[in-house]
């Protein structure tokens, strides 16, 4: 530490601490102390109050947010600038107590963020470089501001490594080094290109959370070999440097995956096959919107409601977890990979992103660029896409139109649907009891109920081997009002209601079209 100026915040701070106890008693001291800290720090930054907590915001050519607690980044700033130490356990902990208090009583009310932004009353698009500067889109033009302005304040992890933007973009560099990374693979509803198309779009809606309040879930499928880990460690490596990576779900660390989806942007969990009981529950709050409540940053009981704005993906080779859960899978993108025949070493696949990461951070905000101005000279006219997660479908088709794509982009849309029924209903017991119900004629739009349909498709189960667990008709009429939309996906279904409100079916095998 270099010598303090005379009456520099240090000196006069470490003045007042060197009083004996007869000119000022140690409380006294300590008060006195962090009210001169206090004083400093607003002369150079800001007190903020805000629903993730609170807040100094230090105005300076590293514009810089720094949670009040016990986190590095601010205990260097008060060693520092005015030469408390940690480790002087009762000091340390009164001024931390009392910036606290301030912020609390006097604090700012702002919107801290730790995603991109998308103002959707400016049509804006802002995004931090992670080192207090922020480039603000506006359609015509990529503009690099302080972090603050316009009143959008980000909160980065210290983790998180700048980029530059370079003048001279390379284009179509995303597309190669990383959504290509997975060996996507044609299957009955979607060919390799759509894939890909649909995780490049997946993507860009991470940087318009705001338009998402209801945010697609991705899973990858596909087994060992195929690519579907690497691609998302490279987008996260892009997105945040080196030391950012996926993630491994243990069943019992329930509290893990609650702080990763409340913590950043995209969380991305890797290997998840086996059934977890509690994550279904949280990946439909994600999807939706739900709050969590979770211990405050920097407390040991202190609970605060956190509204995750993450983005979610999953890779899998057995999906188990989502078995049964229509819900859930409404709410997911499902992809496909298959296993490459030739392989190169991911160290020399993950450095290729390392050296084009200030290309590849070019590249995208160019897009995302595009897209902002799209939405600024296009009326937006509500979509009438057949598509569970409408937000989505609204965004996707904003993506096809600025590439000139859209009816494209409608129809891999409505692919998406077919894709995920066939998931849900792979293994589903109903599904493959009606179907080999459906291969005797006379069953083929015959009208009946779910007594009738339970009692034969019990016939079928047991004759097939196939695990039936519908005990009445009741329990499997509640199931079948759930996947009715899925059903439709692979066969012709109509049901109608009768004087006293049953509902009546009639199934027969999908036309060919």
């Amino acid at each position: 530490m270099s010598t303090p100026q005379p009456n520099s915040p240090l000196m006069q701070i470490s003045q007042i601490r060197r009083m004996s106890g007869r000119e000022m008693r140690a409380h006294d001291r300590r008060a006195l102390v962090t009210r001169r800290i206090i004083r400093d720090l607003q002369k150079n930054g800001t007190f903020f109050n805000t629903a993730e907590g609170h807040f100094y915001f230090r105005k300076s050519e590293t514009a810089r947010l720094f949670p009040i607690g016990m986190n590095l980044a601010l205990t260097a700033l008060i060693e520092e600038q005015y030469g408390i130490n940690p480790a002087e356990e009762r000091e340390f902990k009164h001024v931390l107590k009392g910036l606290e208090i301030e912020a609390e009583l006097r604090g700012e009310k702002v919107q801290v963020h730790r995603v991109p932004h998308y103002d959707r009353e400016t049509r804006r698009l802002y995004v931090s470089r992670f080192n207090g500067m922020v480039c603000r889109l506006d359609g015509q033009q990529i503009t690099q501001v302080p972090n603050g302005t316009d009143g959008v304040f980000f909160w980065d992890d210290p983790s998180w490594q700048a980029y530059d933007i370079l003048p001279v973009v390379q284009e179509g560099l995303v597309e190669r080094l990383i959504a290509r990374s997975a060996n996507f693979c044609n299957t009955a509803g979607l060919t390799r290109f759509e894939q890909e198309w649909v995780f490049h779009t997946w993507c860009l809606a991470q940087f318009f959370g705001s338009l998402h309040p209801t945010k697609p879930i991705l899973l990858i499928c596909g087994e060992k070999g195929g690519g579907k880990t690497l691609c998302l460690r490279k987008w996260l490596k892009l997105l945040f440097g080196e030391g950012a990576d996926v993630t491994g779900l243990e069943r019992g660390k329930q509290d893990g995956f609650v702080a990763a989806v409340c913590s950043s942007s995209i969380a991305v969990f890797d290997n998840v096959d086996e059934h977890i009981g509690w994550l279904p529950d949280h990946l439909a709050q994600i999807a939706t919107g739900i709050k969590f409540k979770r211990r405050k940053y920097y407390t040991t009981n202190e609970l605060v409601e956190f509204q995750p704005q993450c983005f979610v993906a999953l890779t899998s080779r057995t999906p188990k977890f989502i078995n049964g859960r229509d819900d859930v899978l409404d709410r997911t993108l499902v992809l496909h990979t298959s296993r490459r025949k030739q392989f190169s070493p991911e160290n020399d696949e993950l450095r290729r992103i390392a050296v084009n990461r200030n290309a590849l951070w070019s590249e995208l905000l160019r897009h995302l660029n595009l897209i902002v101005a799209y939405r600024k000279i296009e009326k937006m006219a509500a979509e009438n896409v057949d598509f569970r997660m409408a937000d989505f479908a609204s965004f996707a088709m904003v993506v096809g139109r600025v590439a000139g794509e859209g009816e494209m982009a409608r129809s891999i849309l409505q692919k998406l649907d077919s894709a995920r029924s066939d998931l849900l209903l792979s293994d589903d017991p109903i599904a493959l009891c009606l179907e080999k119900w459906l291969e005797n004629p006379e069953n083929h739009g015959r009208k009946t109920n779910s007594d009738e349909l339970n009692k034969e498709f019990c016939e079928v189960a047991k004759g097939e081997n196939i695990p039936w667990f519908y005990q009445n008709a009741r329990a499997l009429g509640q199931r079948l009002a759930h996947i009715t939309t899925n059903l439709k996906e692979r066969f012709e279904v109509e049901v109608e209601r009768d004087s006293s409100n049953q509902a009546l079916y009639r199934f027969s095998p999908k036309l060919k079209r």
